[in-house]
């Protein structure tokens, strides 16, 4: 395998993961890949018969954006002819629209990529009706949370792009839901440790990808309030542990106390989540044993893309919980 010095930056920035040398074999994000094309296509020439796995970080369920990620991968195949694209669809749907526009789909759940390691359920008593764990811009639709609630919610994120709508919106919330308990910044391993103090996640957008949190509320035993979404989030949901909701806050908040007043196993929780999830893992395993030969016992965590070197990831969680304190917190 020959690496490019722009490839290798890629590879150093968690911007792909190299999941197979001979033959190779190339995952990462499509936002990664369509915005870094050229690099991509010359380590493909360099490396004839390359194979991209490229997971979804949108939805592409609708006609248009699967139509603008064809257009990429037609570019792409013309400056690096013979290499194949696959797109990890987080649907059905997506997948069908996907092939629709002309891109290989396979139907492999980016959620599935979770290490189940990394998560468990923690606690007994549970001070918090709810956890959200969201960056604070618009379409993550806090609003749909019943301000009454605030006393008992968790929030786990901050705005970290100083954007005028984000900015406001960061106002907006900490004004609503002033009574919350907000944690603006905090590391991947104290994730079971703030749901273990919840008795639901909340997940409200209504556009987005497969959103990984949406399946970290499941792994660490606790269940799920949910609205309406395009972006295939939903396909690992153990139904029995998903309380369904119209995008209101009145539904929101009906949702949420449902689950108080009727609190599952999380331990049960977690192993549904965990049998959904088994079966896009041996879809991945198949798809590896057709390109390779041979398939990974176990994936990286996340398949490698997007799980940052400490140190950067260190600095940007300063950096956030600087500028939100400074702006917004009291």
């Amino acid at each position: 395998m020959k690496a490019t010095p722009e490839f290798n930056s890629i590879l150093k920035k968690r911007q792909a993961s190299l999941l197979s040398t001979e033959p190779t074999v190339v995952a990462a994000f499509d936002t990664d890949f369509t915005r870094q094309r050229a690099a991509f296509a010359g380590f493909a020439r360099e490396n004839p018969g390359s194979v991209f796995l490229l997971q979804l970080g949108y939805e592409h369920e609708t006609p248009g954006l699967a139509a603008e990620l064809a257009g990429h991968v037609s570019s792409f195949y013309a400056d690096a002819p013979g290499s194949r694209v696959i797109a990890l669809g987080n649907s059905e749907r997506e997948c069908d629209s996907l092939r629709t526009a002309g891109v290989e789909a396979r139907f492999i759940h980016q959620n599935c990529f979770l290490d189940e390691r990394r998560y468990r359920p923690m606690g007994y008593r549970r001070p918090f009706d709810a956890a959200y764990i969201a960056r604070l811009t618009p379409c993550k639709r806090h609003e749909l949370i019943p301000p009454a609630l605030a006393p008992r919610l968790l929030l786990l994120g901050c705005a970290t792009k100083i954007y005028d709508s984000e900015r406001d919106y960061a106002k907006m919330v900490y004004t609503r839901y002033a009574a919350a308990r907000v944690v603006p910044v905090f590391s991947g391993a104290k994730v079971s440790e703030f749901l273990g103090m919840a008795k639901c996640g909340l997940v409200l957008s209504a556009r987005e990808g497969a959103s990984f949190c949406s399946s970290e509320y499941f792994l660490c035993g606790i269940p799920v309030v949910d609205t309406p979404a395009l972006g295939g989030r939903s396909a690992l949901y153990p139904d029995e542990y998903v309380q369904y909701v119209e995008s209101t806050p009145d539904a929101v908040g009906a949702g949420v106390e449902h689950w108080v007043a009727n609190r599952p196993n999380p331990w049960k929780v977690r192993a549904a989540w965990l049998a959904k999830a088994r079966i896009h893992r041996e879809a991945f395993a198949q798809l590896m044993r057709e390109l390779t030969g041979r398939a990974p016992e176990r994936p990286p965590h996340k398949l490698g893309i997007r799980t940052p070197h400490p140190a950067a990831a260190y600095s940007r969680a300063i950096q956030a919980y600087l500028w939100t304190k400074g702006l917004f917190m009291p």
